[in-house]
């Protein structure tokens, strides 16, 4: 892919002069441009170079080795005047190898006009105001039933200038061509919101888009221009990712109960001879069939180690032990299961009832 950084705005004041293959935009709409060219693993295209009204712009740097380029622009309105060379594009930024099945490979199929250079070493395209697509422009305003839905829109001037405010946290759903006009669609609430290059979202907020994974969390600031059914079309101002949110914690298990469910014998889950015997307040630990320690049981809504997490399990050794308590944290309590951590030792176990 092309570095974007490699290739900067260059004004046109005059007639400049490059050595390579450069466009001018004398029209006033902004206009972006792929060109295609037989490369040495086959036909390749490349795209997009936006091109600002009153600017040039150099798509291919130094002498040009090649007799023929094809090149294709459009604007927000449509095309400049196509030609009979079909490539492959996409909406997004691009280098494709191939000119077959665009469409089986995901991508769209567009035609590109020919420039024959013969022997001439650099060339500029100049797309002029003539043949930028307003006519087509003037025709949707007039015949548009509300200004909400024509393509002239109003100067963003800020919160509600093309229908109500709207701030929304959604999932992106992708980009799609529908004859040569790009809609991104975003869903949240079991509704679909499309922004499309027609206006009035600047496109090079929708240019961004089709990179983003599918799926991907967003926080959308725009305004809400019309709506039917569950689909709604807006004008973006703003997009963000919005962090995913984390999962609510599982819920604690309650204290009321808990001394009776851990009544009788839990084997641990890791096959390691460890068990627990609980006969009232006394706690049994036994391993490979010995006694290790008796320890008589409470529960607590926590301990000083558990930094007020609960509900606990207290147990206090014998006197003669010369230790102080073990602090269980109970994460975990389900009919044969028990799942606790030492919270002292910072160890994590997994029982199941065997009685």
């Amino acid at each position: 892919m092309r570095p974007a950084f490699l290739i900067p705005p260059l004004l046109c004041l005059g007639t400049p002069a490059f050595a390579g293959l450069s466009f001018c935009n004398d029209s006033d709409i902004r206009a972006t441009v792929a060109i295609g060219y037989k490369g040495d693993d086959g036909w390749t295209s490349e795209g997009w170079w936006g091109v600002d009204p009153g600017q040039c712009r150099e798509v291919v740097s130094g002498d040009l080795p090649k007799r023929y380029y094809y090149w294709r622009a459009t604007t927000k309105s449509g095309p400049f005047p196509e030609g009979g060379y079909g490539f492959c594009t996409q909406t997004g930024a691009f280098t494709i190898v191939g000119d077959e099945d665009c469409e089986g490979r995901g991508y769209r199929r567009q035609m590109f006009n020919e420039l024959d250079l013969g022997d001439a070493a650099d060339h500029t395209v100049r797309l002029s105001a003539a043949d930028a697509p307003r006519a087509k422009d003037e025709a949707r305003k007039s015949t548009s039933p509300a200004p909400v839905e024509a393509p002239g829109w109003p100067a963003d001037n800020g919160p509600g200038t093309y229908g109500e405010p709207l701030t929304i946290v959604a999932r992106f759903a992708g980009c799609w061509a529908s004859q040569e006009v790009v809609s991104c669609e975003f869903e949240a609430d079991g509704w679909t919101y499309a922004a499309s290059e027609e206006g009035p979202t600047e496109l090079a907020i929708l240019d961004s888009l089709p990179v983003l994974p599918e799926g991907m969390r967003l926080a959308v600031i725009g305004d809400l221009i019309s709506y039917s059914g569950s689909q709604a079309d807006i004008m973006i101002r703003e997009i963000t990712e919005a962090p995913e949110l984390a999962p609510p914690p599982p819920p604690r298990p309650a204290m009321a109960g808990l001394m009776d469910h851990i009544q009788g014998y839990w084997d641990s889950d890791a096959g390691d001879g460890y068990t627990w015997i609980v006969q009232g307040n006394v706690l049994t630990e036994i391993y490979d069939a010995n006694i290790m320690r008796e320890s008589f049981l409470e529960i607590a809504p926590s301990c000083a180690a558990s930094n007020g997490q609960g509900p606990v399990i207290i147990a206090w050794p014998e006197p003669d032990e010369g230790d102080g308590p073990s602090c269980y944290l109970v994460t975990e309590t389900a009919q044969r299961h028990l799942a606790i951590v030492d919270v002292i030792e910072g160890r994590s176990y997994s029982f199941s009832y065997s009685n």
